[in-house]
């Protein structure tokens, strides 16, 4: 991949994050099933094709391996922060 394209791949990934969060936000303040699997896969997809990019660019030597990586541990917080308020708001635990 050239830097025009790994830079566009970065945007859409934080545009990504940008609804997803949005998403998971409004299923937990308003009990939206659709929207919380939603959110759901969307932060799935972040995580692991973020996480595989920053890799696969830090094997090449780019810079912007490390924004992946960050955006990867940024997602997995939140994914993480997410299906606890999920799973407390639907009594599973």
């Amino acid at each position: 991949m050239d830097n025009k394209s790994i830079l566009v791949l970065f945007i859409v990934m934080v545009v990504l994050f940008v609804l997803a969060f949005t998403m998971c936000l409004d299923a937990i303040e308003n009990s939206r099933v659709m929207y919380g699997i939603y959110a759901f896969v969307g932060f799935i997809l972040l995580v692991l094709i973020s996480f595989f990019e920053g890799m696969m660019l830090k094997k090449e030597g780019v810079a912007l391996s490390y924004w992946f990586r960050a955006l990867s541990v940024v997602s997995l917080i939140v994914l993480v922060w997410y299906v606890t308020r999920a799973g407390t708001l639907f009594q599973w635990w």
